[in-house]
C-alpha cells in the first residue's frame, strides 16, 4: 500500500466515523457530508497541482467524487458510474502518478 492510498483510507475514515454519515439516508446526503468535511483536506493536498485555479478547482472536485464513489462502492455496495466517471479516473491516476514521482526525488 502506498502512502497516497494511506491518505485516502484516512479521509473515508474520518468520513465514515462521523454522525452525520451514521445518520445519512440519501446519496445525496453522503455526497454533502463528504465534501463539508474533506474540501478543505483536498484543497490542501492538491494546492501545488496546478497553478490555474479552474484546474485545481477541478481535481478538487473529482478527487471528492473519487472518494464518495468509494464509499457508497465499499460500504453501501451501490457502484455509481457518472457519465464523467472515465475523466475522474484519470485524474485521479494522473495525481497518484505525480504524488509517487514527487516522493521518488
Amino acid at each position: 500500500m502506498n502512502v497516497d492510498d494511506v491518505d485516502d483510507s484516512e479521509l473515508i475514515r474520518s468520513v465514515i466515523d462521523s454522525e452525520e454519515f451514521k445518520n445519512a439516508e440519501s446519496i445525496n446526503e453522503v455526497s454533502r457530508i463528504v465534501r463539508r468535511k474533506l474540501r478543505k483536506r483536498i484543497i490542501d493536498m492538491h494546492i501545488d497541482d496546478s497553478l490555474d485555479v479552474a484546474t485545481r478547482e477541478r481535481i478538487v472536485h473529482r478527487h471528492l467524487e473519487w472518494i464518495t464513489l468509494k464509499i457508497l462502492k465499499d460500504l453501501d455496495g451501490i457502484v455509481m458510474l457518472p457519465s464523467h466517471f472515465e475523466e475522474i479516473e484519470e485524474f485521479e491516476s494522473a495525481w497518484r502518478k505525480s504524488q509517487a514521482d514527487l516522493l521518488k526525488h
